[in-house]
């Protein structure tokens, strides 16, 4: 390496341009923390602009799934009965009518929001739901839990039947049995 060289790069003045290398150096470092803002916005920009146009499941034209509706807001609960309602394993709720009632087709309903339909449920009858199958209006599922879940599972604070009973639809009042161990 030549002497004038290696004094240029150590901050000395360099023998053909006057201007300093320590200038020199604040002029390159500028110019690129520049390209790097910049390459960063741009990077930026591309990914979210793509996103711009996608919409949440909800805001579609058309529903997701077959029972993706509202809670019927309107419909009053006229009574509760003797149905418990157990969760148990983590992901399922089991169903017990102890009633003397049977009910046709009817829709169940957790926490006001979420909702699958059933084909009937018999007096004396017991059903297992897959937590999963339940949906709310915009086609989001039941936060069930499990072993590979990567949120904590929502807890059932409100079960309901919706049904139809001497020709008007009706909603109906279950009880929910404990479910502390649920976390």
């Amino acid at each position: 390496m030549n002497t004038d060289t290696h004094r240029w790069t150590r901050g000395m003045t360099n023998p053909e341009n006057s201007q300093s290398t320590s200038s020199i150096r604040v002029h390159l470092c500028s110019s690129v923390a520049k390209m790097l803002c910049v390459g960063t916005l741009a990077i930026g920009a591309a990914g979210v602009l793509p996103a711009c146009n996608a919409l949440p499941t909800g805001l579609a034209d058309e529903a997701v799934g077959p029972y993706d509706r509202p809670f019927p807001a309107e419909l009053a609960q006229t009574e509760t009965l003797d149905i418990q309602v157990i969760r148990r394993p983590e992901t399922r709720i089991t169903m017990t009518n102890t009633t003397a009632r049977s009910f046709g087709p009817s829709t169940v309903w957790l926490n006001g929001r979420f909702s699958r339909p059933i084909d009937g449920f018999r007096a004396g009858q017991t059903l297992t739901l897959d937590l999963y199958d339940f949906r709310d209006e915009f086609g989001e599922t039941f936060r069930a839990g499990g072993f590979f879940a990567t949120k904590a599972p929502e807890k059932i604070m409100h079960a309901q039947l919706e049904t139809i009973v001497d020709g008007d639809s009706r909603m109906i009042g279950l009880v929910m049995v404990d479910q502390d161990d649920i976390r």
